[in-house]
């Protein structure tokens, strides 16, 4: 059994990266599509490459004229036929002509669009035919190894967060799968209009994560191994205290337990019960001390099932009215239902009741 605390995040790529076009062109080739997975330096798209190989034709015949007049003014310049000045000035243009070519092939290697990061396409922004501008937006890369979920924890509870601590992860669409999950790192500082500090969960790759998705975070603090354990529909909750029905000698017995860490749909007895009780889990509401009980399932023990008729009073054990319809669900949160279970299960007393009542 564990005790966790529970928050909630939307999941995040570790780094998500923002692909821009460095030259202008029209899409000739798209490469990648959304979902692909991409390594470093990967083309993602190819723009139109003819007028720029132009350019670099271009630049390659500059560069050869301004070497050649560079030759001829550097004889010159040792025979002393021509000026310091007219020598400096066909050294620099050779050179300028040198930027040019680097420059203009620069321009057609800026065609080839690739991936900066190793990660997973996940935004197409252009179709092929497009025009695309310097600096527009194409594609986005993400990083999803591994996906990070950053919580806030109250700072009260920071002396139980540690880094490298275990946690676990679930998401709305597979409610009955737990991911896990790593604290990675913790903010040195508080943020003190919450009253929180920052904590930040690696959540190793899985093909129900993803970015985005709104996920329930539930960082352990401790764990006991050897933990009594009950269902949670087992405790009875129309009495104040923490008490459920066992079955002894084929009678009903209400005892009164204790009651530690809640997971899920289970509860942890601390104390009150035996290794081996055979726990009511279903229609003890209303059961009376002593009555008559049958157990369903020889290979289940826990679920079982009233065999005589409970109370027709209206009233629970003991003549005790059901609480008011506020002060129940409030003491079933407290022992762990959710608001939609603990409704619901006030709902049914209440019916039982009444049938109960009118067949008197």
């Amino acid at each position: 059994m564990t005790s966790y605390i529970e928050t909630h995040a939307r999941l995040e790529a570790e780094r998500w990266v923002q692909v821009v076009a460095r030259t202008q062109g029209l899409v000739e080739r798209l490469v990648a599509e959304e979902g692909d997975e991409v390594r470093e330096g990967a083309i993602l798209l190819q723009l139109e490459k003819q007028q720029l190989r132009l350019q670099v034709d271009q630049a390659q015949v500059s560069l050869e004229g301004a070497q050649a007049t560079h030759k001829r003014t550097q004889a010159l310049h040792e025979r002393q036929l021509v000026s310091q000045e007219e020598f400096e000035n066909a050294t620099q243009q050779m050179q300028n002509a040198q930027v040019n070519l680097k420059e203009a092939n620069l321009q057609l290697e800026y065609t080839d669009v690739r991936a900066s990061i190793d990660g997973v396409v996940m935004v197409r922004n252009v179709e092929q035919g497009d025009l695309v501008r310097t600096n527009d937006v194409v594609f986005s890369v993400a990083d999803l190894n591994p996906l990070q979920a950053r919580i806030r924890v109250p700072e009260k509870r920071m002396a139980q967060i540690q880094q490298g601590q275990q946690a676990r992860v679930v998401v709305d669409p597979v409610p009955d799968r737990v991911f896990s999950a790593l604290v990675r790192r913790i903010s040195p500082g508080v943020d003190p209009a919450s009253g929180t500090v920052k904590v930040t969960l690696d959540v190793p790759p899985d093909d129900q994560l993803r970015p985005g998705r709104f996920a329930t975070i539930r960082s352990v603090t401790d764990r006991r191994p050897d933990a009594l354990v009950i269902p949670k529909k087992a405790l009875v909750l129309e009495t104040d205290e923490d008490d459920l029905f066992v079955v002894r000698e084929g009678k009903a017995q209400r005892i009164r337990v204790e009651l530690g860490y809640v997971d899920g749909e289970r509860v942890e007895v601390r104390g009150g019960l035996r290794l081996g009780d055979q726990v009511v889990t279903v229609g003890h509401e209303g059961l009376k001390e002593g009555a008559d009980v049958r157990v369903v399932g020889a290979e289940d023990p826990s679920p079982v099932e009233q065999e005589r008729p409970a109370a027709r009073d209206g009233r629970g054990e003991g003549g005790r009215a059901l609480p008011d319809s506020a002060t129940f669900v409030a003491r079933a949160k407290q022992r762990g239902l959710s608001d939609e279970d603990a409704a619901a299960r006030y709902t049914a007393i209440k019916k039982r009741r009444a049938e109960a009542g009118n067949t008197q």
